[in-house]
């Protein structure tokens, strides 16, 4: 899409480089064409499973 933001310009309209404590990332997606959008959802079940890992060793 010519009008969308680039990754950079979607992290910083956002503020997410100012987050200290946080992990994120931006993906490319499209849900008309349906791309990027399993790249985006493996990212997070990884991220929640880790996360998950961490809390039960934890306890």
């Amino acid at each position: 899409m010519e009008q969308a933001l680039t990754p950079s310009e979607m992290a910083d309209s956002r503020g997410l480089p100012a987050l200290k404590d946080g992990k994120w990332q931006i993906f490319k997606t499209s849900t008309t064409k349906g791309t990027g959008l399993a790249e985006a959802m493996e990212c997070l079940v990884e991220t929640l499973k880790t996360e998950r890992e961490r809390e039960i060793a934890f306890l």
